[in-house]
């Protein structure tokens, strides 16, 4: 009776910590389907901004691109939030690195030149 009862106690607090998760948005695709997380319009917008100045200084396929504009996504989502400045700052040294271990050393030797558009990527 002791390890029946220890069970369920375990399992109800495996319940409540699994409904103590964010819930995401998600909206179903009528073509496909499948499900995906809801896309903000200014995120993308500004995504597609930064992926237009890369491309402009480097050249990329089209699963690069894809890869690129899905990281830049992920960086204006995360700067809309109230982050710190050490937050911020650790955010931004990672998408450096990211750019920098993504593209080869041609490709990021003409980023580094151009430090307008290296700088519009990275702050």
């Amino acid at each position: 009776m002791k390890k029946i009862i220890a069970i369920l106690v375990v399992m109800l607090g495996f319940g409540f910590t699994a409904n103590a998760q964010q819930k995401r948005v998600s909206v179903k695709s009528p073509t496909t389907g499948v499900q995906a997380v809801a896309k903000d319009p200014v995120v993308e917008q500004a995504a597609t901004k930064d992926l237009t100045a890369l491309t402009k200084v480097v050249t990329l396929n089209d699963v690069e691109k894809q890869n690129f504009k899905g990281l830049f996504e992920y960086k204006h989502r995360e700067l809309k939030k109230a982050l710190t400045p050490d937050q911020k700052k650790v955010l931004l040294n990672s998408i450096d690195a990211k750019l920098r271990a993504s593209l080869t050393p041609d490709q990021m030797a003409k980023l580094d030149a151009n430090k307008k558009t290296l700088t519009q990527l990275t702050n």
